[in-house]
C-alpha cells in the first residue's frame, strides 16, 4: 500500500479530500467502536450487531452514493419496497484481507442467483467506505476484474464524506487506520429485506447461510 503523505511530500489533486475521510474515520473510531460492543462490555461486537439488527431492523437513510457509472443514487432507493432482497457488503477497493472473503461471497451469491434464476429477486450491492480513493473509475475497475453483473450487481460510494458517520452506524461498521495507508474493519454480509429495512447480518464467510434463509423467505418458486 502506497506510504502516507508526510508534512513535507507534496499532496496530489485531491489529497485534502483523502485527508478529511482519514480524518473523519479515526475520530468515530473509538466511538463507534464503544457503541457497537455496549460500552466495551460485549465479548464479540459482530453477536451484538447481529442481534440489534435482528431485533431492531433499521430503515435506511438518503445517504448520496454515486455508483460505478457515475450515475447519483441515493441509499434510500434501496430502502423502498420491491420485490427484490438485496445483499450488501462494506468494502473499501485497497483492501487485502476481510474484503477478499466479502468479494468472494458477492461472486458467489451471483453465481447462485444467476444459476437459479432469481434476478429481479435477489440483488448485490458493494459499498466503499473510502469515498476519497473509491472513485467511479476505480469502483469500475474493481467491478470488471470480480466479473460483476451490473444488471445484478451495483458498486456505489459516499458522493460527500461528511455522511460516512452515518453508513458506518446504520451497518454498525468499526473502521481503524491501520498506520500503512489503509484500515482495519469489521465486515459482515447484509441482508436489505423486500421492504427496504436492513433486517439481518451475516458471517461474511457464510453467504450459502444467507442465501438459504432467502430462498426459504421467497414467495412462490425459490429456485432451490
Amino acid at each position: 500500500m502506497p506510504p502516507v503523505p508526510s508534512a513535507t511530500t507534496p499532496q496530489r489533486p485531491g489529497s485534502g479530500r483523502s485527508v478529511l475521510a482519514a480524518l473523519c474515520i479515526a475520530a468515530l473510531a473509538l466511538a463507534g467502536f464503544a457503541a457497537v460492543t455496549h460500552g466495551f462490555a460485549a465479548v464479540t461486537s459482530d453477536g451484538v450487531r447481529r442481534a440489534d439488527i435482528a431485533r431492531t431492523p433499521r430503515a435506511l437513510p438518503a445517504l448520496a452514493l454515486v455508483d460505478a457509472r457515475g450515475q447519483p443514487l441515493s441509499l434510500a432507493d434501496y430502502g423502498r419496497a420491491s420485490d427484490a432482497v438485496t445483499f450488501v457488503t462494506l468494502v473499501y477497493v485497497r483492501c487485502q484481507s476481510v474484503c477478499l472473503t466479502s468479494a468472494a461471497g458477492q461472486s458467489w451469491l451471483q453465481a447462485e442467483i444467476q444459476a437459479r434464476q432469481l434476478q429481479g429477486r435477489v440483488r448485490l450491492l458493494t459499498l466503499s467506505f473510502d469515498p476519497a480513493n473509491d472513485t467511479p473509475e476505480v469502483l469500475a475497475q474493481h467491478a470488471r476484474r470480480l466479473g460483476a453483473d451490473p444488471a445484478l450487481w451495483r458498486f456505489a460510494g459516499l458522493r460527500e464524506v461528511g455522511d460516512l458517520p452515518a453508513l458506518l452506524d446504520l451497518f454498525g461498521t468499526v473502521v481503524l487506520p491501520d498506520g500503512l495507508g489503509g484500515y482495519a474493519h469489521n465486515a459482515a454480509l447484509f441482508l436489505l429485506d423486500r421492504s427496504g429495512r436492513l433486517v439481518r447480518a451475516y458471517d461474511v464467510d457464510r453467504p450459502d447461510i444467507a442465501l438459504a434463509d432467502v430462498l426459504r423467505a421467497l414467495p412462490g418458486p425459490s429456485g432451490a
